[in-house]
């Protein structure tokens, strides 16, 4: 599959046919799962960074409609690189791992204004609102699986006959689904929100 293909699969997904963006998922899956098996030495861990990363990958350029990298299937292997990095120090309990960017912050700057935390912490808000709103429009399965990701406890394969999936790599998909499903929700719900506000 070459850039051009990509670029056409991802620009369906982006007027809401997500059929071949889920071709797309299957090819880059099979060309990294070898080297992220190495990598992660788990099938369970090669699929969940590899999820995490399509699901970010489908943020920026699906729903943000960011320009592709040249090579797309190399920048996934590097997002889920970044991702086994980041889980590997979580589970040794290092560092707690945050979505949002680490900024910088000179103390020579200006203090932030009042007004700048009150917008600030108004945006909080709002986003915690979305999210709160778009969880409740999943359904319950969708819901149970994305709590999964809260609960270390649990494990993903745990939930296979559960939830009645057939195999772990249909839960697996059904999961990534379910996290593209809450992603344009909450987006949809943002929009909402911030036009009543």
């Amino acid at each position: 599959m070459n850039d051009i293909e990509i670029k056409n699969k991802i620009k369906s997904a982006q007027k809401g046919d997500e059929r071949p963006f889920n071709i797309f998922f299957e090819y880059a899956f099979q060309k990294l799962r070898g080297k992220l098996l190495s990598l992660t030495k788990s099938e369970e861990d090669t699929r969940e960074v590899f999820i995490t990363s399509m699901q970010k990958f489908w943020e920026r350029f699906v729903i943000n409609q960011e320009e592709l990298p040249h090579n797309s299937i190399g920048y996934i292997y590097i997002m889920c690189k970044n991702a086994w990095l980041m889980k590997k120090r979580n589970i040794k309990g290092l560092v707690t791992v945050s979505d949002q960017p680490y900024e910088y912050h000179d103390d020579t700057e200006a203090p932030v204004s009042y007004e700048d935390q009150t917008e600030i912490e108004n945006d909080r808000v709002l986003k915690h609102k979305a999210l709160a709103i778009a969880l409740e429009k999943l359904s319950p399965k969708c819901k149970t699986l994305l709590e999964n990701d809260m609960d270390h406890q649990v494990q993903l394969k745990d939930l296979q006959q559960e939830l009645g999936y057939t195999n772990y790599q249909a839960l697996v998909q059904a999961k990534y689904n379910c996290k593209k499903r809450l992603i344009q929700k909450v987006y949809e719900a943002l929009e909402k929100l911030k036009k009543h506000n």
